[in-house]
């Protein structure tokens, strides 16, 4: 039976850049898991004032979050009990164990999550933490997180609709897959590590993790084999075969 983990994702609507893309973020953190596993995304909590919660509905509608109002305190305290109540949930989740939890993922800038993380760690559970590059060398974070992925470096709307397409996109368009198809597989490919083999079957798992539906029908090359073996010879990748797989690495 293949290997599932089960992620809770609780999503702090304070202090976070509304450019953030939520589908690229959760693409991200499917890409970013362990070879073996396939990612279910079990709870998705996000909590904040009216403001915060009308920045990202669309976003959070479309990705069937569960949005939690927390309304500031009073008109003189400007801080509300976001934080409070999403570990409160976090923590309740840990004990009911209804689902099990392996990872819980927090997107926030707030170092009073570091109180529930360290708890979830001293349980046994993975933490990762998405924040702003301005908080990510915080100590109260580092030393509470797994791992923590940078909202500017991957998150951010495209300022442009038009953005140029870079390299490798233009080659997979000329294969015959359209720009979203292009941009997921890429993703896919800038998830391995350079100069490190994999099998095969790896590569083709991620990319049915993060496109459902994605099918080589009607494309110049009709296999994964074929489109690995047509970014070899575009220097991307480099494969081989031993007696039971094949294997690729990324040199490009």
């Amino acid at each position: 039976m293949k290997g599932t983990i089960s992620i809770a994702l609780y999503f702090d609507l304070e202090n976070v850049n509304e450019k953030l893309n939520l589908s690229k973020l959760l693409e991200s953190i499917t890409l970013n898991i362990e070879e073996d596993l396939s990612p279910i995304f079990a709870i998705k909590l996000a909590c904040g004032d009216t403001n915060g919660i009308a920045k990202f509905r669309e976003q959070m509608k479309d990705l069937n979050f569960n949005i939690r109002e927390a309304p500031h305190v009073s008109q003189k305290n400007l801080k509300n009990r976001a934080d409070l109540i999403l570990s409160v949930e976090a923590f309740e989740s840990l004990y009911q164990k209804s689902p099990e939890i392996d990872l819980y993922v927090f997107i926030t800038s707030d170092t009073d999550f570091t109180v529930i993380m360290d708890k979830l760690r001293k349980y046994g559970k993975q933490v990762w933490l998405v924040t702003r590059k301005t908080d990510k060398d915080k100590k109260l974070f580092t030393s509470s997180a797994d791992e923590i992925l940078v909202i500017e470096d991957n998150f951010l709307e495209e300022e442009q609709a038009n953005k140029s397409i870079v390299k490798l996109e233009k080659e997979l368009m000329s294969l015959g897959f359209d720009a979203n198809e292009s941009n997921k597989i890429k993703e896919v490919i800038e998830s391995f590590e350079k100069d490190k083999w994999y099998n095969g079957a790896l590569f083709g798992k991620k990319i049915k993790n993060i496109m459902k539906d994605f099918s080589y029908k009607g494309k110049k090359v009709n296999s994964q084999t074929k489109l690995l073996a047509h970014l070899t010879k575009a220097n991307y990748v480099e494969t081989r075969k031993d007696e039971k797989s094949e294997q690729f690495r990324i040199i490009a």
